[in-house]
């Protein structure tokens, strides 16, 4: 079957007067919607990350620190009020200051009792 030999025999048909026109104002008024609500969509994201950002840099200022140590707890709050049976350790601290200490020396003992031939030191 030879589809264009069909096709040829059929008569021409013309569009009504004014479609193409019509067509080619309703993609363009399309085009400049999808273009607004694209624009509004990155001012609203922009807004939150802005209102997030705010947040998250100020609520640190907005809060009162906790009480980590002894010392601090005598100028905040009055004595007999609070009393902190165990003081909270900061190892990282401990251990950068260990670190950055050039004369520290590191004892090794052995632990076991018994003779373990595996140990290097």
């Amino acid at each position: 079957m030879d589809v264009e030999r069909y096709l040829q025999g059929l008569d021409r048909v013309s569009a009504p007067p004014g479609f193409e026109q019509a067509v080619l104002t309703g993609l363009a008024e399309r085009k400049k919607a999808r273009v607004r609500w694209r624009r509004l969509e990155f001012s609203l994201a922009g807004a939150a990350a802005l209102v997030l950002a705010t947040i998250i840099i100020f609520s640190p200022f907005a809060r009162k620190s906790p009480v980590n140590s002894m010392a601090s707890l005598s100028q905040e709050v009055p004595p007999g009020k609070v009393v902190h049976v165990v003081e909270p350790l900061d190892l990282r601290r401990e251990m950068r200051r260990a670190s950055d200490d050039s004369q520290t020396v590191f004892i090794l003992e052995q632990v076991s009792d018994n003779w373990i031939q595996q140990i290097s030191y």
